[in-house]
């Protein structure tokens, strides 16, 4: 049997860490959200065993319905985000072409001046 105290502490965990989710899917950070809502997904399973009395059974259930929501928008969030392009050639972010590239127009563009009389 634990103790209230430590049902407590983890309670306690868990929501701060679903604000941070809450906080990060309007962020849009998907990687952030996830962590974070990993973690708070492990830490529930350690809280249910812990429930006592029926106080703690309306608050785990609170919780697992509170991340199952975030969940939700999370992986609604991860679904929109757009899929990175990977470029072969890629430089670093520091380095710079040497050479300028310039378009395959081999002609000049004509400049025509116009004079009012």
């Amino acid at each position: 049997m634990s103790s209230v105290a430590e049902f407590i502490e983890i309670r306690k965990s868990i929501e701060t860490l679903a604000i941070q989710i809450a906080l990060c899917v309007a962020q849009k950070a998907a990687q952030e959200s996830k962590r974070h809502l990993d973690e708070a997904n492990r830490q529930l399973e350690v809280l249910k065993p812990m429930v006592d009395n029926d106080v703690q059974v309306i608050v785990a259930g609170r919780l697992s319905r509170q991340l199952t929501g975030l969940g939700t928008k999370v992986e609604k969030m991860v679904a929109k985000l757009p899929a990175r392009k990977r470029a072969v050639g890629k430089l670093p972010a520091g380095k710079k072409l040497e050479r300028p590239v310039k378009p395959d127009n081999a002609e000049e563009p004509e400049i025509t001046v116009f004079e009012r009389s």
